[in-house]
């Protein structure tokens, strides 16, 4: 069924008109979240407030497990969907210059935006760091370029590095996830302001650590790898039989919107 553009259901130019609309949406609720503000943002830093952590790894462990089960469902093929090639020298260090910029400026790329957006001075400066930035390394390239390709592992996952399927990544996942909470609530509770700190209760905070962990377990047990494998194999046998072609199909070809506008690669838009 999915990833949806890769197999046709809609052209280049609808991609993009979907992906400012989840762009917009995403913006806003960073803003309502409170990360327009860069003393929100760096009080992870002072260990008073881990709303930074906490939404980013909700986010990392809800895309995780969302996109394992609609592989073992049959939704979505993962084999489609778009990763990111691994550099691991360059990204390294790139990593750790975007945590010092955080650090000084109060804002990732995203945030500054939202910032910006938000009619705050300090993002617009920060955004425009970004754009300098962005144009002195254009501009050294060809020295950088050796470096900037050190390290290339090629589109990798964590169960093709460390050799064991994807459902076991998940477990440990959503295990290091519930232990990631607890120990920054209790760091919460002696450096943060109690006051201003969100609340909960304590059994719905057990149940949801709870279902996570169960789900993780149900992916660790099901394995996606195997069934995605199997399903795979199945397909061309079953197209065969069908009389259909095996060959998968592909986005139509788009014309470009300019004589001076070229897609030179596909990364999943």
């Amino acid at each position: 069924m999915g990833p949806l553009y890769k197999f046709g259901w809609f052209d280049f130019a609808y991609s993009l008109q979907i992906a400012g609309l989840i762009g917009f949406f995403f913006g806003f609720v960073l803003e309502r979240a409170g990360f327009g503000d860069a003393r929100k943002l760096t009080a992870i830093f002072y260990l008073r407030d881990f709303a930074v952590l906490k939404v980013m790894f909700t986010a990392i462990v809800v895309c995780m497990i969302g996109l394992l089960y609609f592989s073992v469902f049959g939704w979505i093929d993962l084999s489609r969907v778009y990763i990111l090639p691994t550099y691991i020298w360059p990204q390294t260090v790139g990593g750790l210059v975007m945590g010092v910029g955080f650090v000084m400026g109060g804002y990732c790329p995203t945030t500054s935006v939202v910032a910006t957006v938000s009619a705050k001075l300090d993002g617009l400066v920060f955004i425009g760091g970004m754009i300098l930035g962005s144009f002195i390394f254009a501009e050294l390239f060809p020295l950088l370029k050796g470096f900037y390709e050190a390290g290339s592992m090629g589109a990798v996952r964590l169960s093709d590095v460390l050799k064991i399927n994807a459902g076991l990544i998940a477990l440990f996942v959503c295990l290091m996830a519930v232990g990631a909470y607890w120990v920054v609530e209790k760091v919460e509770q002696r450096f943060g302001d109690r006051g201003t700190l969100p609340g909960g209760s304590r059994r719905i905070k057990g149940a949801a650590a709870a279902l996570l962990i169960v789900l993780g377990l149900i992916l660790a047990i099901v394995n996606p790898d195997r069934i995605a494998a199997k399903r795979a194999t199945a397909s061309p046998v079953e197209a065969v039989k069908k009389g259909e072609a095996t060959e998968p199909i592909a986005p139509k070809a788009e014309k470009p919107a300019s004589i001076h506008f070229k897609i030179v690669e596909d990364e999943g838009c």
